[in-house]
C-alpha cells in the first residue's frame, strides 16, 4: 500500500449499522425532513439531517444556492469545491462542515508499525506521570484543548441533528479493551505524541495547546470583546457520534471566529480513534488538520482529482494528507497541480495571533555552553544571536519537538562576510522521521577570536512546484541552539631573559639573542632604546656589526612567537679599539745575562693571543703566548722583529720592535 495515502477522516454515505441515513445518494428523490428538535438560534432547518453538499448541490439547488449564500464568507468557493471536495458537507442549517473517511484496515495496519516512543536526541523524553500536564504556553489567551479522557457534549449542533439535543457520551481514548481514563504506559506514549504533533503545529501562534483540562472559560467565547477563548479537540475512541457517522473526524469551518451560541454550537472538532487509528503521529496529525478547518482551513487537494493532496516524499501539506510524511507543514499552494491557495498561516493568525518574537530587542547573546530555546514564527522571521570567542566554534539548531515543522536553515557571519551555513538536504527515513531537518556549523576563529552573528531562520527544498519540495513558507516551528566553543591550545608564555653583550671598537660583534616558551620560532625586533652605531639586530635575533664607538648601550629586544610576545633589556659594552702601549725599541740585552720583557696590549676584547709576524729574535730569545720575549742572549747584534696580538673578538695588531744584543 502506498504509505502516503491519506487516512482519510470523513463521514461514509449510508449508515447501514445504525439504520439512519446521513448522506444522501445521488439517485435520492428527496432529503430527509428536517428534525422535531428545537433548532440552534440562527438556523431555519433547510435540511433533515447532514448531508453532503455535493448531493445537495444535485438534489435541491434552491437549497444549495441559500448555502452558497450563507457561507459566502467562510468558503467563497463552494460551488464548485462541492463538486471536487466529496468530505465537505453542510449541516441542516446549511453551515459547512468536514466529515472525513475512516481509516483502512490496511491503513490501520501500516499505523501500527509506528506506534510506541519516538526516539529524539535533541528532546528530552517527558515523563508519563506529566501526560495530562502538557502545555506549549501557558497564559495564553487561545487554547486547543486536546480532550482525550471522554465526556459529554450540550448544547451544540452535535446535539441537534444527532440526539435531538439530549446529551451525548464520548469514550475516552484507547488503544485496548479497557475504555477508560485509567490509561496505560501506551495510550499515555500516543497521547504524548499527538500533542507534541499539534503543539509543534501551532506553535507559531499565541495559543495554548494543553491537554490539560483549561475550564470552560478558556473554550467559550461569550461574545466578540471576549479574547481569552479557544477549542476542545475531542480524541475519542467512539460514542453517539461515532457510531452515527463511521467517520475520521468532524469540523465545521471557521467555528473559530464565531462567538456566542454559534461558537458553542460549533464545539466540538471530533477525531476518532476507531476511524484515524491509534497512532499519536496521526491522530496529531488528524487534530491539527481539523482544528485547522475550525480556523477556516479547507482542504488541499489538486485539480486534476482527489479531495487530499497526498504529497511526496519527504512533504505534504496539514490540510491534505500528511500521515504518512515526516515533514507536515501548513501551505499556501504551492505544491503541484493544487487547488488550494488560502495563506493558512495567516488565516490561523487571524483567529490566533503570531508570537511575540524572541529577539525583538535585538539579537540576544549566547555564551560558550549554553542552549537558548526559539520559534520561528512565519517565512520571514529571522532570529538573531551573538557570540565572542575564540577558538573550534560549534553552533548547533536542533529543532524543539520530535515532529518538526521546521527546516532549519543557519548561517554565521563575522559582522562583514558570511563564515559558515548550513541547511542539509532533507530525506525522507520513516513516516515520523526525517533526516536534514536540524542544522548544525563548526568553523575556527582567527588566534586572536572575533564577535560573530548567528542568523536562524525556515529553510526549504527545491522549487515549492516539484514533488517532495517545499518553500520555507511553511517551515515553522520551534527550535533549540547551543554554542560550543573549544578554546585554541596555547603554548607557554614568551619569555625574554634581561640579556648582555660585549664587543669593542672596529671589532665584529655577533651575538645571538635567546627567549623562551611560544612555538620555539621568534621574530625579534627593537622595541625601544639605542644601539650601538655598526651594530644592528636581525629578525632571527642575532646582533651583529662593529661598533664605531666606545660605551655602554641599553635597548629593550622583543621577540614574538605567533600571538604572543614578550621583551627583555639588552645591555652592550663596547670598549677601546685593541691598541699597543709597549714601544716599538725593547730595553737592550746581554749576551750570557738572562732577558725578559713582557708585550702589553690595551682595548679590544680581553683575552689576547700573542705570536710572531715576520723576522727573527735575537738568539737565544723566544715570545710565549702570553706575550713575553725571554731567555738569555747568545750572540751580539741587532734584531728586527713584527709581533701580533689578537684580542677574544678576533681582532689583530700588529708591531715591528727592535732589540739589540750587546757582550
Amino acid at each position: 500500500m502506498n504509505r502516503r495515502r491519506y487516512v482519510s477522516l470523513a463521514i461514509a454515505g449510508a449508515l447501514a449499522a445504525t439504520g439512519a441515513a446521513l448522506a444522501v445518494t445521488p439517485t435520492s428523490t428527496a432529503l430527509p425532513a428536517a428534525p422535531s428538535a428545537v433548532a440552534p438560534a440562527g438556523c431555519g432547518p433547510v435540511l433533515g439531517k447532514p448531508a453532503r453538499a455535493l448531493d445537495v448541490a444535485r438534489l435541491t439547488p434552491s437549497v444549495f444556492r441559500a448555502a452558497v449564500q450563507r457561507n459566502a464568507a467562510d468558503v467563497p468557493d463552494l460551488g464548485t469545491r462541492a463538486v471536487s471536495d466529496t468530505s465537505l458537507w453542510l449541516d441542516p442549517c446549511g453551515r459547512v462542515l468536514y466529515s472525513e473517511p475512516r481509516a483502512t484496515p490496511a491503513e490501520n495496519r501500516l499505523a501500527a508499525t509506528s506506534m510506541g516512543p519516538v526516539a529524539t536526541p535533541a528532546v528530552e523524553a517527558i515523563p508519563l506521570d506529566q501526560t495530562f500536564a502538557l502545555s506549549s504556553k501557558p497564559g495564553a489567551n487561545r487554547t486547543i484543548y486536546l480532550d482525550f479522557r471522554g465526556g459529554t457534549v450540550t448544547s451544540s449542533n452535535w446535539n441537534y441533528y444527532y440526539s435531538s439535543n439530549a446529551p451525548i457520551s464520548y469514550e475516552p481514548f484507547s488503544i485496548d479493551a479497557d475504555v477508560s481514563t485509567n490509561f496505560s504506559d501506551a495510550e499515555l506514549t500516543e497521547i504524548q505524541k499527538a500533542w507534541q504533533v499539534v503543539a509543534e503545529d501551532y506553535a507559531p501562534f499565541d495559543v495554548n495547546v494543553t491537554t490539560a483540562y483549561p475550564g470552560e472559560a478558556a473554550i467559550k467565547r461569550t461574545d466578540t470583546n471576549d479574547q481569552a477563548y479557544g477549542t476542545r479537540a475531542v480524541i475519542t475512541n467512539g460514542g453517539l457520534v461515532y457510531d452515527r457517522c463511521r467517520c475520521g473526524g468532524l469540523a465545521y469551518t471557521n467555528a473559530w471566529k464565531y462567538a456566542g451560541s454559534a461558537h458553542a454550537g460549533s464545539q466540538p472538532a471530533w477525531i476518532f480513534s476507531k476511524g484515524a487509528t491509534t497512532n499519536g503521529k496521526y491522530l496529531g496529525e488528524a487534530a491539527s488538520h481539523e482544528v485547522g478547518h475550525q480556523f477556516g482551513l479547507l482542504h488541499d487537494g489538486q485539480k486534476s482529482g482527489g479531495d487530499y493532496y497526498r504529497g511526496s516524499d519527504p512533504w505534504a501539506p496539514i490540510m491534505g494528507t500528511s500521515y504518512y510524511q515526516p515533514v507536515s507543514q501548513w501551505s499556501r499552494g504551492s505544491y503541484p497541480d493544487a487547488n488550494n491557495k488560502q495563506d493558512d498561516v495567516a488565516l490561523i493568525a487571524a483567529g490566533a495571533p503570531y508570537r511575540v518574537d524572541e529577539d525583538k530587542g535585538g539579537a540576544i547573546t549566547l555564551a560558550n555552553g549554553q542552549t537558548r530555546d526559539g520559534i520561528v514564527a512565519r517565512a520571514t522571521d529571522v532570529d538573531s544571536y551573538t557570540f565572542t570567542a575564540a577558538g573550534t566554534v560549534t553552533v548547533t539548531v536542533d529543532n524543539g519537538s520530535p515532529f518538526p515543522d521546521l527546516d532549519v536553515q543557519l548561517k554565521v557571519t563575522n559582522g562583514f562576510t558570511t563564515v559558515a551555513t548550513a541547511n542539509p538536504p532533507t530525506t525522507w527515513l520513516s513516516e515520523v522521521e526525517a533526516g536534514g531537518m536540524n542544522a548544525s556549523v563548526t568553523f575556527t576563529t582567527p588566534p586572536a577570536g572575533g564577535t560573530y552573528k548567528v542568523i536562524v531562520q525556515g529553510g526549504g527544498q527545491g522549487a515549492a512546484s516539484q514533488p517532495g519540495s517545499y518553500s520555507n513558507y511553511g517551515s515553522v516551528g520551534t527550535y533549540r541552539i547551543s554554542l560550543g566553543v573549544t578554546p585554541p591550545v596555547l603554548p607557554p608564555p614568551v619569555t625574554v631573559a634581561a640579556q648582555s653583550a660585549s664587543g669593542s671598537v672596529g671589532a665584529a660583534l655577533s651575538q645571538q639573542l635567546v627567549a623562551g616558551g611560544g612555538t620555539g620560532a621568534y621574530t625579534w625586533t627593537k622595541a625601544a632604546g639605542t644601539l650601538p652605531s655598526g651594530v644592528s639586530l636581525s629578525k632571527t635575533g642575532l646582533l651583529s656589526g662593529k661598533p664605531y664607538k666606545a660605551g655602554t648601550y641599553t635597548f629593550t629586544a622583543k621577540a614574538t612567537s605567533g600571538s604572543q610576545s614578550a621583551t627583555g633589556t639588552v645591555s652592550i659594552t663596547v670598549g677601546p679599539a685593541l691598541s699597543w702601549l709597549t714601544a716599538s725599541a725593547l730595553p737592550k740585552g746581554k749576551v750570557g745575562t738572562p732577558y725578559a720583557v713582557t708585550l702589553v696590549a690595551t682595548g679590544g676584547k680581553p683575552g689576547y693571543g700573542w705570536a710572531l709576524a715576520s723576522g727573527k729574535l735575537p738568539l737565544g730569545l723566544s715570545l710565549s703566548s702570553g706575550g713575553t720575549i725571554s731567555g738569555t742572549p747568545t750572540k751580539t747584534g741587532f734584531s728586527s722583529f713584527t709581533v701580533k696580538v689578537t684580542d677574544a673578538s678576533g681582532k689583530v695588531i700588529s708591531r715591528t720592535f727592535s732589540l739589540s744584543v750587546g757582550a
